[in-house]
């Protein structure tokens, strides 16, 4: 019976926090998504109930790391998402614009023809195709690209490789704003104050203008 409760709960939870979506998920901060929500999917991943309410948590779960910008983060939580429900019409969507992102476009039609082949309304994912086709035959350079150092820090925050992070930034040295941002979402994640105050003031005189957006407010809370 208390098995039968513990399912319950979990299942009680995901439908509440897959309502939400992920921009709500976004505000409610690190801590919560790191401590809350990905072990109680993964939780309730491994007890193999309810595979469709299981996939669209890993499709929000995705979604959420499309905004800290981390493209490979967000299309591992999609494939995942496909393992409990193959016939992911979103699933599929959101893989083909993370791979046309990454610049992988003859992937990225074999998904969003897959999205396309189970839909009932497919008008908007044809733009979409027609788009990765253009990309693909006019060879578009990807959104992210391997040398990117900001992009490469993005995904080690979405995987919390926050030391890591601040020993590759010299925040005395470098003048990139992104980076530092990097360095001061790595100092909230860790709840490091004194430190992140002064890569703040130190972005504050690259960009004057720098504000705290909604990223920078998640791994800070």
């Amino acid at each position: 019976m208390s098995n039968d409760k513990s399912a319950i709960s979990l299942v009680h939870f995901l439908r509440e926090v897959t309502q939400l979506g992920s921009e709500d998920i976004l505000r409610k901060g690190h801590q919560w998504f790191n401590g809350t929500f990905i072990p109680t999917v993964k939780k309730t991943s491994e007890q193999s109930i309810y595979p469709i309410l299981v996939a669209e948590a890993w499709l929000i779960m995705g979604e959420v790391y499309e905004l800290l910008e981390a493209p490979k983060q967000a299309l591992t939580c999609y494939q995942i998402g496909l393992h409990f429900n193959p016939k992911g019409r979103d699933l599929y969507h959101w893989t083909a614009l993370v791979e046309e992102q990454l610049g992988n476009y003859v992937t990225a039609l074999e998904a969003i023809e897959k999205a396309i082949q189970l839909s009932i309304d497919a008008e908007e994912l044809m733009i979409d195709r027609q788009r990765i086709q253009d990309c693909l035959v006019y060879d578009k350079t990807p959104d992210f690209e391997a040398g990117d150092l900001a992009w490469q820090c993005y995904e080690q925050l979405a995987n919390d490789e926050f030391e890591v992070i601040l020993q590759k930034i010299d925040i005395h040295q470098t003048n990139h704003a992104d980076l530092l941002k990097c360095a001061y979402r790595a100092c909230g994640a860790l709840q490091k104050m004194t430190e992140g105050e002064a890569l703040w003031q130190r972005i504050l005189q690259i960009d004057s203008q720098a504000i705290l957006s909604e990223i920078d407010l998640f791994y800070w809370s």
